[in-house]
């Protein structure tokens, strides 16, 4: 039960990503000049989701079945973000599924390309509880089939509070995911809280303490305590770039999100 379980064809991880896609998304990001929270958190996801198709091309196969994936939008619906290709038959995507389930390819003025699954949307509230319920359904019935796999790894990027439900009900919906588990330990649980205004990153923090409000310290709470391997790629990182080494008992949260913030936090999530 210590999340060391390597990734292969017969042992796939498994990653659902949840986006809030509410109204409040339309402000401007930071870090990311001239486009909103929802689009940039676009762009970023696509770049993610061909970086992941990307790590599981050894051969001029294509890629190999090394990961599961979900996507799900909330505001005043639920939207499943992805089909594969039989449609929206399974709940979750493989890896080669993804790579032939793109809409479009978009390109930027200097040349650079990727591939678009997700496009921008900010409008309506913030149904995160519904989301987190879909996300249990689907996390519990991949589990069911895949008990010698990784941990599933859930990854809930925000703005704002659920209008759903409260604190309590949020972590009570939590507290069900991370009751999800495989050989290789408990299901992982990420909150990315997407910055409101200028303010430094706190970047997966072992307490919270400093926190601006207490919606912000629940989502902390309701955050796992990120795994050894996790740990070690973190603080890597942090020497790498200068940033404030994690602490022992650092979760997988973050807090005023820049942009840079919502990519190491997937980065990290999706190791």
């Amino acid at each position: 039960m210590n999340h060391t379980i390597r990734v292969d064809r017969n042992h796939p991880a498994c990653f659902i990503l949840l986006l809030d896609q509410s109204y409040s998304m339309s402000a401007p990001m930071l870090g990311a000049a001239g486009l909103s929270k929802a689009q940039a958190l676009a762009d970023t996801t696509n770049r993610l989701l061909m970086q992941l198709v990307q790590r599981c091309v050894l051969d001029e196969q294509g890629p190999r079945h090394y990961f599961d994936i979900a996507l799900i939008g909330y505001s005043d619906r639920i939207t499943r973000l992805l089909k594969s290709g039989d449609g929206f038959g399974n709940p979750l995507v493989s890896s080669p599924q993804l790579a032939d389930s793109f809409v479009r390819i978009h390109e930027e003025p200097d040349g650079q390309s990727w591939p678009v699954w997700v496009e921008p949307l900010a409008d309506g509230q913030t149904m995160m509880c519904a989301a987190l319920d879909l996300a249990y359904d689907f996390a519990a019935g991949w589990v069911a089939s895949h008990h010698d796999s990784p941990a599933p790894v859930v990854i809930n990027i925000t703005d704002g509070e659920a209008t759903d439900g409260t604190l309590d009900d949020l972590a009570e919906r939590v507290a069900r995911l991370v009751g999800l588990s495989t050989v290789d330990g408990p299901l992982i649980m990420f909150n990315v809280a997407v910055a409101a205004r200028t303010a430094e990153p706190v970047l997966f923090p072992n307490d919270a303490a400093g926190l601006p409000d207490p919606y912000t310290a629940g989502l902390f709470h309701t955050s796992s305590v990120l795994p050894t391997r996790m740990l070690e790629y973190v603080r890597t990182e942090a020497d790498r770039y200068g940033l404030p080494r994690p602490g022992a008992g650092a979760r997988g949260f973050v807090c005023n999100a820049d942009l840079a913030g919502v990519v190491r936090a997937l980065n990290v999530g999706t190791l």
